[in-house]
């Protein structure tokens, strides 16, 4: 639950804690440091910067700067709590495996979630970077994430077993349906990888 004192601090904990345990704002009690000073060692420890100077609350914008350079607008909220990051940056490396792929093939689907990767699990589906059903293979972009425990994108060590486990799951569905899944990991140069898979697969 999110709550918010009388001198615009926002946090999230439960009821439970606010009624039996009788805490409330640990800013206000000193018990929690500054939300700018956290903003900015949160951008640190992604190799960006925080570029505001004040600190309202979870929900109003700040300015940002990644490593790249880029510049943006989030709110605290979004950074600490959704973990996005820098918006210009997002799926980087995925849209040079699509740009490389397309002029060599087609534009892949615009279905990234096909019916065979819905199941009761996962309702919505697992998703696909990038599909090609007509000639029955599909490619994933695989960042550092998918290899080792990232705090970035894994709140603890659970979390990143479920990430690989919907991985391996999604390789075994592919499978089941036909679907030859290839990986371009973040190591690897898209220029040279997904030519050689699609040479393997007799595409080209």
């Amino acid at each position: 639950i999110l709550w918010r004192c009388g001198k615009g601090h926002e946090w999230s904990t439960t009821l439970y804690r606010i009624k039996n345990m009788r805490r409330w704002c640990s800013q206000c009690a000193g018990n929690f440091p500054c939300g700018l000073t956290e903003a900015k060692e949160i951008a640190y420890s992604r190799d960006g910067m925080c570029l505001s100077t004040e600190y309202i609350n979870l929900c109003v914008p700040m300015q940002w700067m990644c490593d790249k350079g880029h510049k943006w607008f989030a709110s605290f909220n979004g950074i600490k709590h959704a973990k996005t990051w820098c918006p210009f940056c997002l799926n980087k490396q995925e849209n040079l495996c699509r740009e490389v792929i397309t002029s060599i093939l087609d534009p892949p689907s615009s279905i990234r979630r096909p019916d065979f990767l819905k199941i009761p699990e996962h309702p919505r589906g697992l998703e696909l970077d990038i599909y090609y059903p007509q000639y029955g293979f599909a490619i994933e972009v695989q960042g550092k994430q998918h290899e080792q425990h990232i705090i970035y994108f894994h709140k603890n060590t659970e979390d990143f077993e479920k990430q690989l486990m919907r991985d391996q799951l999604k390789k075994e569905l592919c499978k089941e349906n036909s679907i030859v899944l290839r990986y371009v990991w973040y190591y690897e140069d898209p220029y040279i990888v997904i030519p050689n898979h699609l040479r393997e697969l007799g595409l080209i």
